[in-house]
Protein backbone atom coordinates (compact mmCIF):
# COMPACT_ATOMS: atom_id res chain seq x y z
CA UNK A 1 0.00 0.00 0.00
CA UNK A 2 1.66 3.30 -0.69
CA UNK A 3 1.66 6.68 0.56
CA UNK A 4 1.18 4.70 4.29
CA UNK A 5 2.56 7.34 6.62
CA UNK A 6 0.12 9.98 5.44
CA UNK A 7 -2.64 7.07 5.65
CA UNK A 8 -1.55 6.96 8.97
CA UNK A 9 -1.53 10.43 9.73
CA UNK A 10 -5.08 11.12 8.24
CA UNK A 11 -6.47 7.76 10.60
CA UNK A 12 -5.00 9.59 13.39
CA UNK A 13 -6.65 12.71 12.35
CA UNK A 14 -10.06 10.77 12.01
CA UNK A 15 -9.29 9.33 15.51
CA UNK A 16 -8.61 12.58 17.14
CA UNK A 17 -11.93 14.24 15.49
CA UNK A 18 -14.21 10.98 16.34
CA UNK A 19 -13.31 11.35 20.08
CA UNK A 20 -13.87 15.65 20.28
CA UNK A 21 -17.52 14.79 18.32
CA UNK A 22 -17.73 12.21 20.95
CA UNK A 23 -16.51 13.05 23.53
CA UNK A 24 -16.81 9.78 25.08
CA UNK A 25 -13.98 7.16 26.37
CA UNK A 26 -16.01 3.92 26.69
CA UNK A 27 -14.67 0.99 25.26
CA UNK A 28 -17.41 0.87 22.81
CA UNK A 29 -17.15 4.13 21.44
CA UNK A 30 -12.65 3.57 21.47
CA UNK A 31 -13.98 0.56 19.32
CA UNK A 32 -16.37 2.71 17.16
CA UNK A 33 -14.14 5.17 16.38
CA UNK A 34 -10.76 3.25 15.60
CA UNK A 35 -12.72 1.03 13.09
CA UNK A 36 -15.18 3.89 11.82
CA UNK A 37 -11.42 6.10 11.09
CA UNK A 38 -9.67 3.23 9.66
CA UNK A 39 -12.58 2.47 6.90
CA UNK A 40 -12.75 6.77 6.16
CA UNK A 41 -9.12 6.49 6.56
CA UNK A 42 -9.30 3.96 3.78
CA UNK A 43 -11.44 4.77 1.09
CA UNK A 44 -11.06 8.65 1.23
CA UNK A 45 -7.69 9.18 1.30
CA UNK A 46 -7.65 8.79 -2.66
CA UNK A 47 -10.56 11.02 -3.36
CA UNK A 48 -9.20 13.86 -0.84
CA UNK A 49 -5.05 13.15 -1.80
CA UNK A 50 -3.47 13.11 -4.79
CA UNK A 51 0.42 13.27 -5.55
CA UNK A 52 1.15 16.15 -4.45
CA UNK A 53 -0.57 16.08 -1.38
CA UNK A 54 -4.18 17.33 -0.43
CA UNK A 55 -6.19 18.41 -3.26
CA UNK A 56 -8.28 21.27 -1.61
CA UNK A 57 -6.08 24.21 -1.12
CA UNK A 58 -8.75 27.28 -0.66
CA UNK A 59 -8.82 28.25 2.71
CA UNK A 60 -5.81 28.43 5.40
CA UNK A 61 -6.34 27.34 8.80
CA UNK A 62 -5.13 30.30 10.70
CA UNK A 63 -7.80 32.38 8.47
CA UNK A 64 -10.64 29.60 8.71
CA UNK A 65 -9.79 29.90 12.56
CA UNK A 66 -10.15 33.51 12.23
CA UNK A 67 -13.70 33.49 10.01
CA UNK A 68 -14.94 31.11 13.18
CA UNK A 69 -14.74 34.07 15.68
CA UNK A 70 -16.51 36.53 13.30
CA UNK A 71 -19.03 34.29 12.65
CA UNK A 72 -19.38 33.21 16.50
CA UNK A 73 -19.93 36.62 17.11
CA UNK A 74 -22.15 37.73 14.25
CA UNK A 75 -24.54 34.49 16.16
CA UNK A 76 -24.38 36.15 18.85
CA UNK A 77 -25.20 39.65 18.07
CA UNK A 78 -27.58 38.18 15.68
CA UNK A 79 -29.61 36.59 18.44
CA UNK A 80 -29.58 40.03 20.59
CA UNK A 81 -30.98 42.06 17.65
CA UNK A 82 -33.67 39.38 16.78
CA UNK A 83 -34.43 38.76 19.95
CA UNK A 84 -35.20 42.69 20.33
CA UNK A 85 -36.98 42.64 16.87
CA UNK A 86 -39.71 39.76 17.27
CA UNK A 87 -41.02 41.96 20.40
CA UNK A 88 -41.37 44.80 17.60
CA UNK A 89 -43.32 42.62 15.57
CA UNK A 90 -42.79 45.21 12.54
CA UNK A 91 -40.52 42.26 11.06
CA UNK A 92 -41.61 40.26 7.85
CA UNK A 93 -40.07 36.94 5.76
CA UNK A 94 -38.47 38.28 3.24
CA UNK A 95 -36.87 36.06 0.38
CA UNK A 96 -33.99 37.59 -1.84
CA UNK A 97 -31.36 36.03 -4.19
CA UNK A 98 -27.07 37.19 -3.72
CA UNK A 99 -25.15 36.27 -6.05
CA UNK A 100 -21.60 35.93 -4.50
CA UNK A 101 -18.33 36.69 -6.58
CA UNK A 102 -16.98 33.14 -4.92
CA UNK A 103 -16.19 30.33 -7.42
CA UNK A 104 -15.26 27.87 -4.89
CA UNK A 105 -17.75 25.78 -4.14
CA UNK A 106 -16.63 24.91 -0.34
CA UNK A 107 -16.60 28.81 0.54
CA UNK A 108 -20.10 29.38 -1.18
CA UNK A 109 -21.15 26.41 1.37
CA UNK A 110 -19.47 28.38 4.02
CA UNK A 111 -21.16 31.37 3.38
CA UNK A 112 -24.41 29.74 3.15
CA UNK A 113 -23.71 27.57 6.61
CA UNK A 114 -22.97 30.88 7.85
CA UNK A 115 -26.42 32.42 6.75
CA UNK A 116 -28.43 29.54 8.23
CA UNK A 117 -26.21 29.41 11.71
CA UNK A 118 -27.50 33.46 11.80
CA UNK A 119 -30.36 34.04 13.57
CA UNK A 120 -33.07 35.84 11.61
CA UNK A 121 -31.91 34.37 7.76
CA UNK A 122 -32.00 30.81 6.30
CA UNK A 123 -30.17 29.41 3.27
CA UNK A 124 -32.88 28.24 1.02
CA UNK A 125 -31.39 27.10 -2.21
CA UNK A 126 -27.54 27.06 -3.68
CA UNK A 127 -27.68 26.86 -7.64
CA UNK A 128 -23.78 27.24 -8.08
CA UNK A 129 -22.25 31.02 -6.17
CA UNK A 130 -25.84 32.06 -6.32
CA UNK A 131 -27.95 31.86 -2.93
CA UNK A 132 -31.79 32.19 -2.30
CA UNK A 133 -31.98 33.87 1.37
CA UNK A 134 -35.22 34.43 3.33
CA UNK A 135 -34.76 37.05 5.90
CA UNK A 136 -36.41 38.86 8.73
CA UNK A 137 -36.59 42.26 7.76
CA UNK A 138 -38.68 45.38 7.63
CA UNK A 139 -41.40 45.08 4.60
CA UNK A 140 -40.00 46.68 1.68
CA UNK A 141 -36.66 46.85 2.78
CA UNK A 142 -34.27 47.06 -0.72
CA UNK A 143 -32.28 44.02 -1.39
CA UNK A 144 -29.15 45.46 -1.54
CA UNK A 145 -29.50 46.75 2.15
CA UNK A 146 -30.10 42.67 2.79
CA UNK A 147 -26.93 41.58 0.77
CA UNK A 148 -24.41 44.01 2.62
CA UNK A 149 -23.82 42.38 5.58
CA UNK A 150 -23.57 39.13 3.93
CA UNK A 151 -20.97 40.43 1.59
CA UNK A 152 -19.03 42.55 3.98
CA UNK A 153 -18.99 39.90 7.16
CA UNK A 154 -18.97 36.38 5.36
CA UNK A 155 -17.82 37.14 1.52
CA UNK A 156 -15.30 39.42 2.00
CA UNK A 157 -13.17 37.34 4.62
CA UNK A 158 -13.48 34.33 2.23
CA UNK A 159 -12.69 36.53 -1.17
CA UNK A 160 -8.68 36.93 -0.14
CA UNK A 161 -6.61 35.19 -2.48
CA UNK A 162 -4.54 32.68 -0.90
CA UNK A 163 -0.92 32.53 -1.77
CA UNK A 164 -0.76 28.97 -3.48
CA UNK A 165 2.54 27.09 -1.72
Amino acid sequence: MKNTIPRIKFFVVMLILWFLLNFNFELTTIIFGITISFFVSLFAYEILHDEHGFKYRGIKLYRLIFYMFILFFEIFKSAIIFTMNLFKREYVPTIFKIVLDLDDPVKVAIVANSITLTPGTITIDIVENTIIVMVLAKPNTPHEELEKPIREKFEKLLMIKEKTS
